[in-house]
């Protein structure tokens, strides 16, 4: 015996299929907003430990700014998301300023930039010391095209690789490109 659907169901089965739509298309449209119109910034790479430095087809990338414990505001939990406002040192070079819960409203000039991250885990120190994390930011690992990874693991060691970023202005930040020896490689496509 076969079954119609009435018009009620129809609707409801639409209704269902549009928003999935919406939500698909608004995240397709957050990184490509974010990698055509973000903040551009290098930030060079440094070498992690190398029995992880290559799994499969991406690669594991380290920054100063991410592989430093840093002070935390009071109370910060693993999980927590933070803002790290960070300061150029030297081209490709930053330097973590402060760490807050919120988004600051001045993040202390115009060539800082803040990046939104996560908290992977909390150390306690020494009676009245300030609470330091580790923070990642999802800029930590790369996929590269098949077979190109061996390369850049080398260059990873060479230190002879950085990564440019889109930030966001709300602290969202991306991979948008590799930079090998001065040459832009693997740009991020944006869907």
């Amino acid at each position: 015996m076969i079954k119609y659907l009435s018009p009620t169901s129809w609707l409801a089965i639409a209704l269902v299929a549009l928003l999935q739509t919406i939500a698909l298309a608004t995240m397709v449209y957050g990184r490509v907003s974010l990698l055509s119109s973000g903040r551009e910034i290098t930030a060079e790479v440094i070498p992690v430990d190398p029995r992880d430095l290559f799994r499969g087809d991406y690669v594991i990338l380290g920054y100063a700014f991410s592989t430093a414990e840093v002070n935390v505001p009071e109370g910060t939990s693993q999980g927590d998301t933070v803002y790290v406002t960070l300061k150029p040192l030297a081209p490709g070079q930053w330097e973590v300023v402060s760490v807050a819960g919120a988004y600051p409203s001045l993040a202390g000039g115009p060539d800082n930039v803040v990046l939104k991250g996560i908290v992977s885990y909390v150390m306690r120190g020494a009676e009245g010391e300030p609470l330091k994390a580790q923070v990642r930011y999802g800029i930590e690992s790369y996929f590269v095209p098949e077979g190109t990874g061996r390369a850049l693991e080398e260059k990873v060691r060479d230190k002879k690789i950085s990564a440019i970023l889109a930030v966001g202005a709300s602290g969202d930040v991306a991979i948008k490109a590799l930079d090998v020896d001065g040459e832009r490689i693997h740009q991020e496509p944006w869907f």
